[in-house]
């Protein structure tokens, strides 16, 4: 059962020791008990007749029967698909789980009627997206009067990717909402208007264009944007009790930032690149987190900011100079300026309570800066030769975790390791299939000519065989439709070439000379080698592949579009596990050095599943709804590398033992040590982990290629 705090709040302890009550009677004499389906009707056991005993019931129902004590606590960490089952033990029950005010974020609602009528006191829902092949033909449309009359009284509602969400909805939604996401919800218009909801305090609305400051409500306080774009000189003066924006890869002028609100705490205005003229944040005295990395603040911008922040972002700032200088920052604990023209004269300035200080790729930043003054710091990243030797010794001698980036030569847009991690191979600049060896650096010409239309590259684990899928038609000019799989010996000759005739979007090396490839239409086709064909098609998935990889024992893991993970018998032909829990699109999939496997989603969060249990054991938030998790790379010494959205690049430290030894220092059960990388340039670019803690990274659609070499793994207590 999913264990989500946030899903319900309890209505009362009285109601609850009643339900417990009646569970616990029932369970005892293991009598027969009426079943609810999900519109709240009633019916003697199921559709064939066949009694439901309270006995055959999950044990975390039967302990929430059988203890009125701590069936209060239960039953607040359950969410509504759990109630589901709640609701079929007695009418006792039913009747407690309806006067609970459900908040359930996390359980989509696909009927909101039938969902109002199971439970009607919840407050938060968030309604499947309309355009999903799963919803019945004769379902009710939001747009529908009973749909809409549903939500009343309704406080949290989640619509994003709802295509059904227009002008009209909107202005029908109830006023007693406090919290609303509509991002990505393409059928509102520019004449999309919020005001009319006067309850409304946290509104997201990502990749919308409600490009106009008079549509929103002067209620809100956190408000969260992407590609918005406000008239010239628009003002936010309205919005006075603001304390969070999110306005990234926005234009945003000076005028509209002299508008803020003073009582602004968090701001994040990342690829902001577009603004008429630098802002000034002087005004904003109560700003502690301000992230403009990748905009056009210059010098006198920097030098604006209140003293307030205890985390600054201005990495990829072009505009800052070698002259550029912090003001008085005492409160500042995180700065960032990589990718930026700083040098020494900032270095210098920074505050003497800094714990983490990023300036990879800082031109100005030379052998000649010290950090003798940073008594405090744990986390350094730099360019590799970029400071003096001693004052990384130094750093090192105090505590703190030294990571440096160099760049790599060539083109690494499609690449892939060797099984030992020793070896990459990439494509390079001139269209050859090179071989790098990562313990000394050199390379050497694996292809002369490597087709510049393959799209997908993986090594067997033999490591003398490769594997990459062509493309039809003249790529980037051709369709998406794979023509063929060639299979090469490394250095020698073509050995086969397997026809593909639909649309591949993952490709993964198999043992026994196969090849495992997934399909747009959520099929896994199983290619052997020996035969040059498809010999197996696993089905399940309700739409495209987008990740593949391979387990111990002819075992294979498969991630979707369709939020779910699959796990497959290849020799038995067969679906051994669905793993659920993510809910949005899963983008990477990887193996942890334990045997786990960890799965990044659209959602924001990176889950950790027990394979042999088909249970996740870990839920990890890393970034925010609309930039998603993009990148995995599993670490030999346990650790996990994390590709956001937005171009952040985490590192975690899954190891068991950490999260133990983070419950032992009293940190939130399952919380794991996560610091802050630095910035890919490419979030759909490559993410390889090499051995000794070193991992790679490269872009698609730009020449940045670097290697990470990262600090041991942190001591468990």
């Amino acid at each position: 059962m999913a264990a989500v705090a946030a899903a319900a709040k309890v209505a009362g302890a009285a109601v609850a020791a009643t339900a417990a009550a009646a569970t616990a009677a029932a369970v005892a004499g293991r009598v027969p008990v009426r079943t609810f389906d999900s519109s709240g009707d009633t019916h003697n056991g199921s559709n064939s007749g066949e009694l439901l005993f309270v006995g055959a019931e999950p044990l975390l129902v039967r302990v929430l029967g059988g203890n009125p004590v701590t069936s209060v606590h239960i039953l607040a960490c359950l969410n509504t698909a759990d109630a589901t089952t709640l609701r079929r033990l007695h009418p006792a029950i039913a009747a407690a789980v309806a006067g609970v005010p459900w908040a359930d974020m996390d359980t989509r609602v696909v009927d909101a009627v039938r969902w109002r009528a199971a439970l009607p006191a919840a407050v938060g829902a968030w309604l499947l997206p309309l355009y999903s092949e799963d919803l019945p033909p004769t379902l009710l449309r939001l747009t529908d009067g009973p749909a809409l009359a549903a939500l009343e009284g309704v406080t949290h509602l989640d619509l994003h990717n709802s295509t059904h969400t227009t002008d009209d909805v909107l202005r029908r939604l109830p006023t007693s909402l406090r919290t609303l996401n509509v991002s990505s919800c393409y059928s509102l218009t520019a004449d999309a208007s919020f005001a009319h909801l006067a309850s409304l305090t946290s509104l997201e609305c990502r990749f919308v264009g409600c490009d106009r400051p008079e549509a929103l409500p002067p209620s809100l306080q956190e408000l969260y944007l992407s590609f918005w774009r406000p008239p010239a000189g628009a003002s936010l003066a309205h919005l006075a009790r603001l304390r969070v924006l999110h306005a990234t890869h926005s234009t945003l002028d000076a005028a509209t930032f002299a508008s803020l609100p003073p009582g602004v705490v968090e701001l994040r205005v990342a690829d902001c690149d577009k603004m008429t003229a630098p802002p000034l944040f002087a005004h904003l005295s109560a700003l502690r987190i301000a992230d403009v990395s990748c905009s056009t603040i210059n010098d006198a911008s920097l030098a604006s900011m209140p003293p307030s922040p205890v985390f600054l972002d201005v990495s990829g700032c072009r505009e800052l100079t070698p002259a550029a200088v912090l003001p008085a920052l005492p409160a500042l604990r995180v700065l960032d300026v990589s990718g930026t023209n700083t040098g020494d004269a900032l270095v210098a300035s920074a505050p003497s309570g800094l714990t983490e200080l990023r300036v990879t790729l800082c031109s100005g930043v030379t052998a000649g800066a010290t950090l003798d003054h940073l008594p405090a710091l744990r986390v350094l990243q730099c360019s590799d030769g970029q400071l003096a030797p001693a004052v990384l010794a130094a750093c090192r001698a105090r505590g703190c975790a030294v990571t440096t980036v160099s760049q790599l030569p060539g083109e690494y847009s499609l690449s892939t390791l060797s099984a030992d991690g020793q070896r990459l191979w990439f494509r390079d600049a001139s269209g050859r299939l090179q071989a790098r060896d990562m313990r000394t650096g050199s390379e050497s010409t694996v292809l002369q000519h490597f087709s510049i239309q393959a799209f997908a590259l993986v090594g067997f684990p033999d490591g003398h065989r490769l594997a990459f899928g062509v493309r039809n038609g003249d790529y980037p000019y051709g369709d998406d439709e794979c023509a063929e799989v060639q299979v090469w010996k490394v250095g020698g000759r073509r050995i086969t070439t397997i026809p593909f005739d639909n649309i591949m979007r993952a490709l993964v090396a198999l043992s026994n000379s196969r090849l495992a490839a997934g399909d747009d239409d959520g099929s896994v086709r199983i290619l052997d080698v020996g035969t040059s064909a498809v010999t197996v098609v696993l089905e399940g998935h309700r739409t495209s592949i987008s990740k593949l990889v391979a387990l111990p024992g002819s075992r294979l893991a498969s991630a979707s579009a369709d939020g779910t993970l699959r796990l497959w018998d290849v020799g038995a032909r067969t679906c051994v596990g669905v793993l659920t829990g993510h809910t949005e699109y899963v983008c990477c999939l990887t193996v942890l050095a334990d045997g786990r496997l960890a799965s990044g989603s659209d959602d924001g969060t990176v889950r950790l599943w027990d394979v042999g249990a088909r249970a996740c054991v870990g839920v990890l938030t890393v970034a925010g709804l609309g930039e998603g998790v993009s990148n995995l790379a599993a670490l030999p010494d346990g650790r996990l590398a994390v590709g956001c959205g937005n171009g952040n690049l985490r590192l975690l430290d899954t190891r068991p033992a950490a999260a133990a030894a983070a419950a032992a220092r009293g940190r939130a059960a399952g919380a794991l040590h996560m610091v802050m990388l630095g910035r890919m340039t490419d979030t759909n670019g490559t993410l390889l982990a090499l051995p000794a803690g070193r991992i790679v990274s490269a872009a698609v659609a730009r020449d940045d290629r670097y290697l990470w070499e990262l600090p041991p793994p942190a001591a468990l207590e």
